[in-house]
């Protein structure tokens, strides 16, 4: 399994020093480039011997993906046309898979229901595992903490909709500072493992980077993962103390667990 982190390019020399496979990139950040800054930002991958694999970030904050009536035909051209420039862009830097979180945007609005949400939702799935599918690549359908967003807790209810969408590209992921904040438990994750694709891993406390004293935590994310064979690729994503640098350094040889997978 490769191991890899969500970060911005500028940090490509930090992560090469340290033997990283990847970098997990912001999906909507990188569709909302001019073109001149995209350039400059692709200059650095092309420097760098890692590439963005994963992306994250999905959709920007005032993209609208339901409407009240039900017609989402000018919201689904929308949202192609956002994924069209998103997914090219994305697999111009190595992207092999994005994922699909934005609680914000995905989040039932007022005066719908969790049915409607499920039924709207997976149309907006098909047609980014549509796109993505042109450009080599899968979307991810990631499940968020009850805190964080009012839609889409549980594997469950991430498979349920991602079969909904009836798209090859459209699988799930898990991310276990979710997992266990939603109370699912390890055994549980080999049900789903001919869909998963994608990790994500933090402290399941505090979010935070692995530290020295969290191995018995991080083997049984991989006892679980171990089980699921479709998962190439696992990112740090974390809240990062004292500081990105000390913490990504203190973190590094405790993720190398995974690579046993």
């Amino acid at each position: 399994m490769k191991i890899g982190v969500c970060v911005g390019p500028e940090m490509l020399p930090l992560l090469e020093s340290l033997d990283f496979d990847y970098f997990e990139a912001n999906f909507s950040w990188l569709a909302g480039l001019d073109d001149e800054a995209f350039r400059e930002k692709t200059a650095l991958v092309e420097a760098s011997s890692l590439r963005a694999e994963a992306f994250n970030g999905f959709f920007p904050g005032n993209i609208k993906l339901y409407t009240s009536d039900g017609n989402q035909e000018p919201l689904l051209r929308n949202i192609k046309g956002y994924c069209e420039k998103g997914f090219a862009r994305a697999a111009s830097w190595g992207g092999k898979v994005a994922v699909i979180g934005s609680g914000y945007v995905r989040g039932i609005p007022e005066g719908m229901t969790w049915e409607d949400c499920d039924v709207q939702f997976a149309r907006v799935l098909s047609v980014c595992g549509e796109v993505a599918e042109k450009y080599g690549m899968t979307v991810t359908v990631e499940p968020l903490s009850r805190n964080e967003c009012n839609y889409i807790h549980t594997l469950s209810e991430s498979a349920r909709v991602a079969t909904m969408a009836d798209q090859p590209a459209v699988r799930m992921m898990v991310d276990f500072y979710h997992y266990w904040k939603n109370g699912e438990a390890l055994c549980d994750l080999p049900q789903y493992a001919d869909r998963l694709v994608h990790a994500h891993y933090a402290r399941p406390v505090d979010r935070n980077a692995p530290t020295p004293g969290d191995e018995v935590l991080l083997q049984g994310a991989l006892d679980a993962l171990t089980q699921c064979p479709n998962i190439e690729r696992i990112s740090l994503e974390c809240v990062y103390k004292p500081d990105f640098t000390t913490a990504i350094k203190a973190a590094r040889p405790l993720m190398e667990v995974f690579r046993k997978s």
